[in-house]
């Protein structure tokens, strides 16, 4: 008998499109999902060039790049990923992307917009 599998999305929980922050504050980005098994990979990014922020790679910790590791804070777990970037400068603005890659079915992906407003 086969059953069903779970399927992978992202639930009701997604930042706003666009999302705005005042400079020099912190903002959380958060993501809510479920998957089928668990997680094969899972990448914070900027989609404008794909370079990496965070990563996770199956039951390991998050590796934040070094680049970043004095301002972006990085969660992830089997249903929620966060990033989170400290005193915002008006160069993070830009596209963000989180990819979740289970062991069971394809990727996920979702993309927000970070606005950074300047006094």
């Amino acid at each position: 008998m086969f059953s069903e599998p779970a399927v992978t999305a992202f639930s009701s929980l997604k930042p706003f499109k666009p999302s705005f922050v005042r400079e020099w504050e912190n903002i959380t980005l958060k993501w809510n999902y479920t998957i089928d098994g668990s997680i094969g990979q899972a990448l914070f990014s900027y989609a404008t060039d794909n370079s990496v922020i965070a990563a996770k790679f199956g039951d390991g910790d998050v590796t934040v790049a070094s680049e970043y590791q004095e301002r972006f804070r990085a969660d992830i777990s089997n249903t929620l990923a966060q990033l989170t970037i400290l005193t915002v400068q008006r160069s993070d603005g830009g596209r963000y992307r989180f990819s979740l890659t289970s062991t069971m079915v394809d990727a996920i992906t979702d993309e927000v917009e970070l606005k950074v407003h300047c006094k």
